[in-house]
């Protein structure tokens, strides 16, 4: 198997663990989790666990992180509708091609 395909392996791996959903759309890979409405334990464990999905795609051009995080005011929107959603763009081609095939 190829390090891109490994990468790919790894991260779909943690992402089916934490129960996130993953995607790629114009070279932006997404990931998204579902929690009950208004529940801010349920948020913050999002919040917590984000990270740990998108670590595992290399960057391997400027981008950059972004989404419905704690740090900014895609939270309130989060935290009403109950859904976390996190993209980051600036990730290796062929690992994002490698998570579309679904390996």
């Amino acid at each position: 198997m190829s390090a891109a395909k490994e990468k790919a392996a790894k991260l779909l791996k943690v992402a089916k663990e934490l129960n996130w959903a993953v995607g790629v759309r114009g070279g932006v890979l997404y990931i998204t989790k579902h929690f009950t409405p208004g529940n801010m334990d349920e948020f913050v464990e999002c919040d917590k666990e984000y990270y740990e999905v998108l670590s595992h795609l290399p960057m391997t051009e400027p981008g950059s992180v972004w989404g419905t995080d704690g740090g900014g005011i895609g939270a309130v929107g989060a935290i009403n509708s109950g859904t976390f959603c996190m993209k980051k763009s600036g990730g290796s081609k062929r690992v994002l091609n490698a998570i579309m095939k679904g390996l």
